[in-house]
This record gives structure tokens, sequence and C-alpha cells, in this order.
């Protein structure tokens, strides 16, 4: 069997999360069940394919289409914190994120910056910041759809390099993950179960 990409596995690896979370309901506690059932998953899935035209284009890319490519990017490390903090629910409610008077934003609400702060000491170390800043930089860059005024975007090399960085973002999250797989007696429709070989 042929080694797949690790671009083709992080497609896989998303398409999975999506499919076995839509099918979590008697094994993962309800709350996150019920999250995750409301999201569009199926869209995080379309986000990520979505990356193949930018990854297409390549060194070539125009600054229009570094722009989208950026704001595409940022669309979906915002949608894997949303995810992380949906699976786990019930932790994020003992903890939340919360806006003025103490009030709880659910994970699926709570702006990128804020699910940016709140993952320190969560989902990455405080003692590496790393993490953190390539997710803060991530964001920023994703920001110049909005604005009229000039931000540092990076080259189109800088993009697909933060693209390789991605796959390891995505496996940290997958590493923090219960393993539904290890429950379920018949995979859903699509599932891949090794996404490392075809």
């Amino acid at each position: 069997m042929a080694k797949r990409e690790r671009y083709d596995v992080l497609v896989i690896h998303t398409n999975n999360a999506a499919l076995i979370w839509k099918e979590a309901r008697g094994i993962a506690p309800g709350s996150a069940v019920d999250k995750l059932n409301k999201a569009m998953l199926e869209w995080q899935s379309e986000l990520t394919k979505t990356l193949k035209i930018w990854i297409d284009i390549g060194l070539m890319m125009t600054t229009g289409e570094l722009i989208l490519a950026r704001a595409n990017l940022g669309a979906v490390v915002e949608s894997w914190l949303k995810f992380f903090y949906c699976v786990f629910y019930e932790d994020y409610c003992n903890s939340p994120i919360t806006k003025n008077k103490g009030k709880m934003i659910e994970p699926e609400k709570a702006l990128f910056d804020d699910l940016k702060k709140f993952s320190n000491g969560k989902l990455w170390d405080d003692a590496n910041p790393s993490d953190y800043a390539w997710v803060d930089s991530v964001q920023y860059k994703r920001n110049s759809i909005h604005s009229f005024s000039y931000r540092n975007i990076g080259t189109p090399q800088d993009f697909l390099d933060d693209v390789i960085h991605l796959y390891d973002f995505v496996d940290t999250l997958f590493s923090h993950l219960p393993p539904l797989e290890d429950f379920i007696d018949v995979y859903p429709a699509g599932y891949v179960i090794n996404p490392y070989f075809d």
C-alpha cells in the first residue's frame, strides 16, 4: 500500500472526526453530542478540502489568492478549536470563557481570539509559547480579509509552511480526544479506518 500525503491524511482525519462525532450518542456525554449534532462539521471538512486550491497554486499565488488562502486556513484552525471545546463541553462548562458579569460563552460562539487565549495551559503548554504564537499568527493573517489597513500576511511559502504546521496542530488535538473508535460496533459510511495508507 502507498503511504498517503499529509494533506490527504488531514482531510481524512477531519472527515472521520465529523462522521464519528455525529454517531457518538450513547458513547460520549450527551451535552457534547448535542453540541456536535448542531455543528456544521461537514463544513469543517469542506474548508479543509478547499486548502488544496491554495496548495496547488503554490508559490504563484497572487495577493488576493493569498488573502483568501489565509482566511481559509484561519477558518479551519478556529473550527478545530471550537470542535475541541464542544467535545470536552462538560469540562469547558466547569471553567468556561466568560464575558462581562461572568456569563458563559458557548464554545461554538466564542471568538477566535478568546479561544486562542483560553487554550493556554489546556491545549498547549504555557511554558511552550510556540503553539500559541502559531495560532496567533494564523488569526492575525486571517483577519487581513476584514482590514482596510495593511497587514503583513507573509508570502505564499509562509502560507504553505503554515499548512504543514496545521498537520501537527490537528495531530495535537487528536492526541487529546477520547478514542470513540474503540467503543463503536460499526463505523459510519465513509469512515477510513487507516488514514495513513490507501
